[in-house]
């Protein structure tokens, strides 16, 4: 009977050892990704911790799916977006926010061309230009085939090609 309670003890330990180790990973890339969305520090960070207490209430049955940071992440996409809409419209002193002028116009650029882009594009370029993950790993976070993914990715540079181009200069 006592080697039962030590198998049960080891599994949990397990479990709960898999979740400190997503959250570690993950976490500060997430609030990153967060904060690219428009959202503040502090707001970034709740969302996420909102995210990885939701996921950590059915860790059990996610930490066996084939990808559970991909959840964490849509969980917490989800939830920015409600609470964006919500409570944190877009602010027009939002350049205050960041330390230097030219950090905060190329915030303000991405961020712009991010959200005049179609949802799929934005989550997979946000996931992959931002968050770091790979093709395929944004395409398990997302339920979509990798190859739409690379298909989103291609029209996302295109889209942010425009950011890195210098004005020329008539002669």
């Amino acid at each position: 009977m006592g080697q039962t309670v030590v198998i049960e003890d080891d599994r949990k330990s397990d479990v709960a050892g898999d979740f400190v180790t997503v959250y570690e990973a993950h976490y500060p890339r997430l609030v990153r990704a967060l904060e690219i969305g428009g959202l503040d520090r502090p707001t970034a960070e709740d969302v996420a911790q909102e995210a990885f207490a939701r996921t950590l209430g059915h860790w059990r049955r996610v930490r066996l799916g084939t990808n559970p940071p991909g959840y964490v992440y849509r969980t917490a996409f989800r939830l920015s977006r409600s609470h964006w809409k919500h409570e944190y419209p877009l602010e027009t002193e939002q350049a205050s926010r960041h330390d230097t002028a030219a950090e905060a116009v190329s915030n303000l650029a991405l961020e712009a061309a991010l959200s005049r882009m179609p949802a799929r594009r934005r989550a997979c370029a946000t996931l992959c230009f931002v968050v770091g993950l790979t093709p395929k790993e944004a395409a398990r976070s997302l339920g979509i085939a990798e190859g739409t993914v690379r298909k989103q990715l291609g029209l996302a540079r295109d889209d942010l090609r425009h950011l890195v181009e210098e004005p020329q200069m008539p002669s």
